[in-house]
């Protein structure tokens, strides 16, 4: 049969369509290429008459080694990472049966394997381009399963009945291709109808987070999923940083209720360091820690309810109030980044607490975030205190025993030995080469020899700080390239930075570099690290994060608070406002519809089916009482003494406008009748029952029309010739109108009498025909006469 014919190159377009979503699930296009390149072998093997089936013993073989692999790789492998080894399998073993293939049991063996690896390649990815590709491959797998499902049955019944394997006619071939061709399409459509309905509605209304943990523990969860921010400085990972274009958040800015369009760049603070490590190996070399006063907490959400939430009292909103509303993706990182001065947050992630720290107010997860996250965040935009650690912890220690009743535990009680104020200063390694070229006149103007370097904080500290961000980001260049940093080897990375062979480096190089210099002054400085962005989609209406937006700098503790400063030079922001070409608006549609599949669909859940449900009944129960108000409404003006009368003119017109409505239809529908009959009784049908000749006379209206037309020419069939035997003997006519009406003449005689049917398009093409053969016939005949 000829659909049948179809099947083998459908089933290769599967396989390979498998194959492309696991490398899209893997993230590796490199493991695509070497099965691509076997299964296209193996199609052109097929092709030419070449192939020879593998025998079974290599086979076999074959498939023990592929299983022994994947069990030497399982022991060593993270949990997240075994459905990947899962699927390198499949693919193993999809090339095996490949080569294997005899009979129809490898045929429906290649069809389980190739859906398996789609289920394994969607267990670990949410792309929305792997989401079009799995619901193109379950249309053509359906498809594929029918043809093979009508390959077996033909095979079962050729064998029943032995019947030879003839060669087909090309008559047979058409026949086919006509009628198997429409059933199956049509099988096609209504099955994947069916099923997608199904699928909508369990999607909608059953969401995954009862078997969540079925399959939960084997989702792609990397342990660090951000490569340019890390919650650890380290100057050796220079390849890492800034490098990846990939998602990490969506934000929606308003300011003081108003949102804001792309106008202002957002600097998000995920993380704060403020102890440099130097070449200290037991805590990391040359990276930056953290004090444990940064460490303690100065809120700790305990709620556990389903929209974990807290409003800090202390620290409440100011002149200027910051909301973000933030999609932040897997991370591997316990970071929830805010712009600076978050007081109040709130999430639907129940299974986290977000704590606030108590010296930098920067917001901790207790745990990696490892699936998304949807939370709002409330801020000043500056942090919110203006004093030293030693004062803040004292104010939180004061409000402790004001709100409780009792002294803080003894985890978090204040020794000035380990967590005083100059813990960062006396516990930073700062080379003296850093602190040496913090005193230079150039960097500081003079103004560093003036400073008391015991002094907490005094009326320079600003304009020190300003001053060296402004020699840095003026003396120094930006740079990713540093190919030559074989240099460091043994050396600090902030005095080969400061030094004349260097002067160039990334951003924690420029945010480190002023840190200690500012420290080695004896101010309190730190470096943050989060994400600095200005990249606005205008479609979503929200900024999109991307990893190489990770940036880092510097918080110095002056006499109005904690300012942020910015030394690195070269990353200077875009004009807002600036025209977007067309590539670029072609990618923000396409982030759009990233982002809304990764939030209506990837991350759909029971809350959000419960809030499905109560906006449609919301809806509905004000549909209700809006249509309840309008007919009392309507009702209220027909009972007023002024308008009854134009309320009884109107209700006659309208009683009056449907009469001559309904007669104007049933004269119409008289009048269609009587022209079908009399169609009937023109073409010959009126011997048969009316239901009949009514059906048959609208089919064969273009019959009628052919027979009017040729009537107009002085040509009439005769009552004893058949519309066969007339069609036969216009012989004289022209061979082209002659060959027109000679097919229009079968088309009548497969309606008449072969029950086909003709759908409304094939009827206007007809029309269209008539009307060009009555435009030829008038033609010739002008042509005729003169």
């Amino acid at each position: 049969m000829y659909d049948i014919r179809q099947f083998k190159p459908t089933l290769y377009v599967l396989i390979l369509m498998g194959m492309v979503g696991y490398a899209m699930a893997a993230e590796s296009p490199g493991f695509f290429l070497f099965p691509t390149m076997l299964v296209i072998l193996n199609a052109w093997l097929v092709k030419t008459g070449r192939f020879a089936p593998l025998p079974r013993w290599i086979a076999n073989s074959a498939t023990l080694l592929c299983l022994l692999w994947a069990g030497m790789q399982v022991p060593g492998a993270r949990q997240s990472v075994i459905v990947l080894v899962i699927g390198q399998f499949l693919v193993l073993l999809q090339l095996v049966k490949l080569y294997e293939q005899r009979a129809n049991r490898d045929y429906a063996q290649l069809l389980v394997l190739s859906l398996l690896l789609m289920v394994a390649s969607s267990i670990n990815t949410a792309s929305l381009v792997f989401g079009l590709l799995l619901i193109i491959y379950l249309f053509l797998s359906l498809y594929c399963c029918l043809l093979f499902h009508l390959k077996v049955d033909t095979e079962h019944a050729r064998s029943a009945m032995a019947l030879p394997d003839s060669p087909r006619t090309e008559l047979t071939l058409r026949q086919d291709q006509r009628n198997l061709t429409r059933s199956m399409r049509r099988l096609t459509i209504l099955v994947s109808c069916a099923a997608i309905t199904t699928a909508i509605i369990v999607f909608l209304f059953f969401p995954r987070n009862v078997g969540a943990g079925l399959l939960g523990p084997l989702q792609l969860q990397p342990s660090q999923a951000l490569t340019g921010f890390s919650d650890q400085i380290s100057f050796q990972r220079i390849a890492a940083i800034t490098q990846n274009q990939t998602q990490v958040a969506y934000v929606r800015l308003s300011k003081n209720g108003k949102a804001v369009q792309g106008t202002q760049t957002l600097l998000l603070r995920g993380i704060t360091f403020d102890v440099y490590n130097g070449n200290d190996t037991t805590r990391g070399q040359w990276q930056w820690s953290r004090s444990p006063l940064l460490n303690m907490k100065v809120h700790d959400d305990n709620t556990h309810s389903s929209v974990a939430s807290w409003i800090s009292p202390e620290y409440g909103p100011g002149d200027t109030e910051w909301k973000q509303e933030i999609t932040l993706s897997p991370t591997g990182t316990p970071a929830i980044f805010a712009m600076a001065g978050a007081y109040a947050v709130s999430s639907t992630r129940a299974d986290l607490n977000i704590r606030q720290g108590v010296g930098d107010e920067i917001l901790l997860a207790n745990e990696p975030i490892n699936s998304q996250m949807v939370y709002t965040v409330l801020s000043r935009g500056s942090l919110a205190n203006k004093y030293s650690y030693l004062d803040l912890w004292e104010l939180r220690r004061n409000n402790w025993r004001q709100d409780r009743g009792f002294e803080p535990d003894s985890e978090t009680v204040y020794d000035p030995n380990t967590r005083g104020p100059r813990y960062a200063l006396e516990h930073s390694q700062i080379d003296p080469a850093v602190a040496a070229y913090a005193l230079r006149p150039e960097v500081t103007g003079g103004l560093a020899a003036k400073r008391n370097p015991k002094s907490e904080v005094t009326d320079l500290d600003e304009d020190i700080a300003t001053a060296i961000e402004k020699h840095l980001q003026t003396q120094f260049t930006y740079t990713l390239d540093l190919t030559d940093s074989k240099i460091l080897n043994g050396q600090d990375p902030m005095a080969w930075f400061l030094s004349p062979e260097g002067r160039r480096g990334h951003c924690e190089y420029f945010a480190g570099a002023m840190t200690l210099m500012c420290q080695s002054l004896g101010m309190q400085a730190r470096v943050v690290a989060g994400f600095k962005c200005d990249e606005y989609n205008p479609m979503s209406k929200q900024y999109q994060v991307r990893q190489s937006h990770a940036h880092a700098w510097v918080e110095v503790l002056t006499r109005r608070g904690w300012v942020t400063f910015d030394p690195t030079s070269g990353r200077e922001t875009p004009k807002p406002g600036a025209l977007a070409s067309a590539w670029q608006t072609l990618k923000y549609a396409f982030n759009y519809l990233e982002f809304s599949w990764a939030k209506n669909v990837v991350a759909y859940d029971n809350d959000n089916r419960e809030n499905l449900v109560s906006n449609l009944n919301s809806r509905l129960t004000n549909s209700a009482i809006q249509g309840s108000d309008m007919v009392k409404s309507f009702r209220d003006w027909l009972q007023e003494g002024g308008n009854m009368i134009i309320s009884f003119k109107l209700l006659s017109g309208f009683v009056g406008l449907m009469v001559i409505v309904l007669l104007v239809a049933i004269i119409f529908f008289v009048f269609e009748k009587y022209r079908l009959r009399r169609r009937a009784v023109r073409i010959g049908l009126d011997a048969l029952p009316a239901s009949d000749q009514l059906k048959l006379a609208r089919q064969l209206g273009f019959y009628d029309d052919l027979m009017q037309l040729l009537e107009k020419h002085q040509i009439t069939r005769p009552s004893h010739l058949t519309p066969q035997e007339f069609s036969d003997s216009l012989t004289y006519l022209p061979a082209e109108t002659f060959q027109t009406i000679r097919r229009l003449t079968v088309i009548f005689y497969h309606i008449r009498y072969g029950r086909r049917e003709l759908t409304a398009p094939r009827q206007k093409r007809l029309g269209n025909v008539i009307g060009r053969l009555q435009h030829f016939m008038q033609s010739g005949s002008s042509q005729s006469s003169s």
